[in-house]
């Protein structure tokens, strides 16, 4: 990767609807270099999708909680059967692995408390192989950022 395909990233980030004619006038190429290097940098793993981002509060979801998740035991089978179960959770928009006391904290996504507490009762106690659930309800988002520093 180089200058020109940093360029190219850090424009299409800032704005992700640019046309080719844009990108180019953007980053000092012409639309077919530019659209050459986005097509390279797809096929080689660097750029994975051009996403369409819903502001939950918008549509309903006034409430963010992380959810932090400890493991019974920590056998491969288990660990897959818990992230296969998870990702079938809508609530759940994010969920990573964790190093420390924790084994998987997920983001999720609810229109009230009320709604939350469902989600809890209904899905993520029953989840395979969990042991406990620890709650965070966050006050107001202060970032929200996809971008790379490039």
């Amino acid at each position: 990767m180089d200058d020109a395909d940093r360029r190219i990233l850090r424009a299409l980030q800032k704005n992700p609807d640019l046309t080719m004619r844009e990108l180019g006038e953007e980053t000092g190429l012409s639309h077919t270099p530019c659209w050459r290097r986005l097509a390279k940098m797809k096929e080689s793993g660097i750029v994975e999708e051009r996403r369409f981002v819903v502001n939950p509060a918008a549509v309903g979801f006034e409430i963010v909680f992380f959810c932090q998740v400890r493991m019974k035991e920590h056998s491969r089978e288990g660990l897959n059967a818990f992230e296969a179960a998870v990702k079938h959770i809508p609530a759940v928009n994010q969920c990573y692995t964790m190093t420390g006391d924790h084994d998987y904290i997920l983001r999720v996504l609810a229109r009230s408390v009320e709604d939350y507490e469902k989600t809890i009762k209904n899905s993520l106690m029953g989840l395979p192989n969990v042991a406990a659930l620890h709650t965070s309800l966050t006050l107001r988002e202060v970032k929200n950022s996809s971008s790379v520093p490039l």
